[in-house]
């Protein structure tokens, strides 16, 4: 073997030893072919898939499925707890615990009276402020926990136009007010009256 052979042999070995050391350090292809998944297996692995699920393992859902739960507390209508004061084709609603006083003359302003536009409370109030006059109360009031000022009441049974209890300018319906000692003894006498023997039955 000559010279030249021998460099040419010898050149085409290292370019073959630089191409497996290439191979071996970026391996892409592994030389194997996988096969691609049938209907069957696919069907298979769904099947495990859902049985293994655990949403569906946790049962039914409670409750019913498609209703919204808050329906179910506002079942009242907005009209059935409201008082509709109606006059001269105009209309606003307020709560009915929020009317305080109606003077005899003026009940008829009270109901729908044919067609009306509906108004917002202070839109109508202007409109009407010769014979409705707002009670300013406080929350406290509003809510039961004190009682309406002694002369404030007495003012509202002498007046002759319709009185509406507002907080901040907005018409509030107001509780009763229930003096917590009486209401703390009339619990206890009906606790008393509840634990008692009952009688014994007389013989005959």
């Amino acid at each position: 073997m000559n010279t030249r052979s021998s460099i040419r042999l010898g050149m085409t070995i290292a370019l073959a030893l630089a191409s497996t050391a290439t191979l071996v350090a970026n391996p892409r292809y592994n030389g194997t072919m996988r096969d691609a998944a049938s209907h069957d297996e696919l069907s298979q692995r769904l099947r495990m898939a859902q049985q293994s699920d655990p949403i569906k393992d946790r049962g039914e859902a409670i409750g019913k499925i498609g209703e919204d739960p808050a329906s179910a507390n506002h079942k009242r209508s907005l009209l059935e707890s409201s008082s509709l004061i109606c006059y001269r084709g105009q209309m606003t609603l307020v709560p009915k615990r929020a009317v305080i006083h109606v003077p005899e003359h003026l009940e008829d302003r009270f109901g729908v009276k044919g067609k009306v536009e509906v108004k917002n409370w202070l839109e109508f109030y202007m409109a009407n402020r010769g014979w409705i006059r707002p009670l300013e109360v406080t929350r406290d009031e509003a809510l039961g926990f004190k009682p309406i000022n002694e002369a404030k009441l007495e003012a509202i049974k002498e007046s002759s136009t319709v009185v509406i209890a507002t907080f901040k300018e907005g018409p509030i319906a107001v509780r009763p007010y229930v003096d917590p000692e009486a209401e703390s003894a009339e619990s206890e006498t009906t606790a008393t009256a509840e634990n008692a023997a009952p009688p014994i039955p007389s013989v005959k």
